[in-house]
C-alpha cells in the first residue's frame, strides 16, 4: 500500500518525543504531589498537580498509540490518536484561557475574597498553617493582608514570620523583629508567573498537537486512498 515514507517516520518521531513528554509531565507532576511541602503546593492547587498527572499520563498513552499506528499503518490507530490529539488540544486551550482569566484585576479580586474567609489563620486546620508558614519564610512576608493581624493575636505569630532578611521590609511587633509586607503581594506575584506558564506550556502543547493532527490525518487519508486504489484495480 503507498504511503509517504516521509509523513509516516515524521508521525513516528514526532509520537515518540510525545511519548517521552508524557513520561517528563507524568514524572514531575508525581514528584511535586509526593513533596508538595517543598514546592509550596497548598491543599487548593492539588487539582491542577492532579490534572497534570492526568495529561501527562493521557499524553504517554497517545504518543504509544501514534507510534504504533504509524508503524503498522493502522487507520484505527490513527483515527483514534486524532480524536485524542483534538481532546487534549481543547483541554489545554481551556487551561491557556484559565490561565489568561487569572491575570485579570476581577479573578484576583475574587482571589482575595475567598482568602478572607481564612482569616485569622491560628484558626485554620494545622496542615494549612504549615503550608501557609513555609509561604511566610520562602516569601519573607507574614499574613495575607494585614501582615501578622491576620494570625489573630501577637501570642499566634508563629515563627515563620521573624525577620531573617534585614534588607526586607520589617517592624517591630513585641520585641520582635517580623516581616511587614503581606504575602498577598507575593501570592499574587506567584500567580502571574504560574499564569504565564500555564498559558505558555498550554501554547507549545497546542502547536505540538496541530502538527500531531495535521500529520495523522494525512497518513490516514494515503492509507484510505491506498485502499480504494487497491480495490478498484480488481
Amino acid at each position: 500500500m503507498a504511503v509517504s515514507k516521509l509523513v509516516k517516520y515524521l508521525l513516528f518521531n514526532f509520537n515518540l518525543w510525545f511519548f517521552v513528554g508524557g513520561i517528563g509531565i507524568l514524572s514531575f507532576s508525581a514528584l511535586v504531589k509526593i513533596n508538595k511541602a517543598a514546592f509550596q503546593i497548598t491543599d487548593e492547587l492539588l487539582p491542577a498537580v492532579n490534572l497534570l498527572i492526568f495529561v501527562g499520563a493521557m499524553t504517554m498513552a497517545f504518543g504509544f498509540l501514534g507510534c504504533c499506528g504509524a508503524l503498522q499503518e493502522s487507520r484505527c490507530l490513527l483515527a483514534i490518536l486524532f480524536k485524542g490529539l483534538l481532546v487534549m488540544f481543547l483541554m489545554l486551550l481551556s487551561v491557556g484561557v484559565l490561565g489568561a482569566i487569572s491575570r485579570t484585576a476581577s479573578a484576583q479580586e475574587i482571589v482575595k475574597e475567598h482568602m478572607k474567609d481564612l482569616l485569622p489563620l491560628s484558626e485554620q486546620p494545622q496542615d494549612f498553617q504549615v503550608s501557609f508558614q513555609i509561604v511566610e519564610g520562602t516569601g519573607f512576608c507574614c499574613g495575607f493582608f494585614g501582615g501578622h493581624h491576620d494570625w489573630g493575636n501577637a501570642k499566634a505569630v508563629p515563627s515563620s514570620c521573624n525577620c531573617r532578611d534585614f534588607t526586607r521590609n520589617c517592624t517591630v511587633m513585641e520585641e520582635r523583629i517580623i516581616y511587614a509586607t503581606p504575602c498577598m503581594t507575593y501570592y499574587m506575584t506567584w500567580l502571574d508567573r504560574v499564569s504565564v506558564t500555564l498559558m505558555g506550556i498550554a501554547s507549545g502543547f497546542g502547536i505540538l498537537m496541530i502538527l500531531g493532527m495535521i500529520f495523522s490525518s494525512i497518513l490516514f487519508c494515503q492509507l484510505r486512498d491506498g485502499e480504494k486504489s487497491f480495490f478498484l484495480s480488481f
